[in-house]
């Protein structure tokens, strides 16, 4: 499976996010105060992933939410981007002694997300932040 990049950016466009294409292979799409989503092409493979910059998550191919039962929905890269529009699917930052160590995407009916935490530790968790730049 291979992302389309150029329907990507066009989307966004379209929904208010800010993105750009980085190269060939990547596009990044700003959510707002530090969150910048990589959408990836891997060169040499039939392989794609979608990750934050900076931060350890990502996912290859599409999206798939479970909750604490075992129901999960699939979510591929371009209805992840509407969800995020309509706040069905948001992002989740991990603090330690206020720096962000991770960040992930959360489903808002289908997570499983929030269980043991760490001392000093907090969970931020927002809906993307949209630019004034759409076209």
């Amino acid at each position: 499976m291979r992302y389309d990049l150029e329907m990507i950016t066009q989307l966004c466009r379209e929904i208010g996010l800010l993105a750009w294409r980085v190269d060939d292979q990547r596009v990044d799409v700003d959510l707002c105060q530090g969150a910048v989503l990589s959408f990836i092409n891997d060169e040499l493979e039939d392989d794609c992933r979608i990750g934050f910059l900076d931060t350890p998550w990502h996912v290859h191919g599409d999206l798939m939410f479970l909750d604490r039962l075992g129901y999960r929905l699939e979510c591929d890269y371009l209805n992840l981007l509407t969800s995020m529009k309509e706040g069905r699917v948001l992002i989740c930052e991990r603090e330690v002694d206020g720096q962000v160590v991770d960040r992930w995407l959360a489903h808002s009916e289908y997570n499983d997300e929030f269980g043991d935490f760490e001392e000093g530790e907090r969970i931020i968790v927002r809906r993307a932040g949209y630019s004034n730049q759409a076209g």
